[in-house]
């Protein structure tokens, strides 16, 4: 039986959470780089280490995260789009990414969910990781309204084993 190991993240507070930016790749706050090293101690206590895979979205507010982990646990990150935050378009690094409709959400991080094993740790938003949890529970992923994130807070941390077959 395969299974997945999900560590999953969302990024710590950023300008944009705190009503400072409307930018869609908005930075984290110093409140959220606080939050991102606290994390990331905690994470390095547990003894998660470069066993785990980390992927990150390509936002910057979930990459300074990531960085923060890194620099605590040694876990290696590799940025995937397919983790990233959805909504306004958006344009990173000079990638483009148009507006999405829930149903492409949700396709986007099934195919991600579905391609992958293993030990992962993914730094990523509210919405992708509420449909990673119910995809890791077995359910199929919901409508995507605000009660399916609002329970993601910033640096929240969520530790599933999802068996996939």
């Amino acid at each position: 039986m395969r299974k997945l190991e999900l560590i999953l993240i969302r990024h710590g507070e950023s300008q944009a959470n705190a009503g400072l930016s409307a930018d869609p790749d908005s930075s984290l706050t110093p409140h959220g780089t606080e939050q991102s090293r606290a994390l990331a101690q905690r994470l390095r206590l547990l003894g998660i280490d470069k066993h785990f895979q980390g992927i990150v979205s390509p936002y910057q507010r979930a990459r300074q995260t990531a960085a923060e982990i890194a620099a605590a646990t040694g876990v290696e990150f590799q940025v995937d789009d397919l983790v990233r935050e959805w909504g306004s378009p958006c344009t990173i690094g000079g990638r483009s990414f148009p507006a999405e409709g829930e149903s492409e959400l949700v396709a986007r991080i099934q195919k991600f969910f579905f391609q992958r094993s293993g030990r992962l740790l993914i730094v990523s938003h509210g919405s992708p990781i509420g449909l990673m949890t119910q995809l890791a529970l077995g359910r199929p992923p919901e409508r995507i309204e605000p009660s399916l994130w609002l329970d993601v807070e910033n640096c929240c941390l969520r530790w599933m084993i999802a068996p996939l077959d």
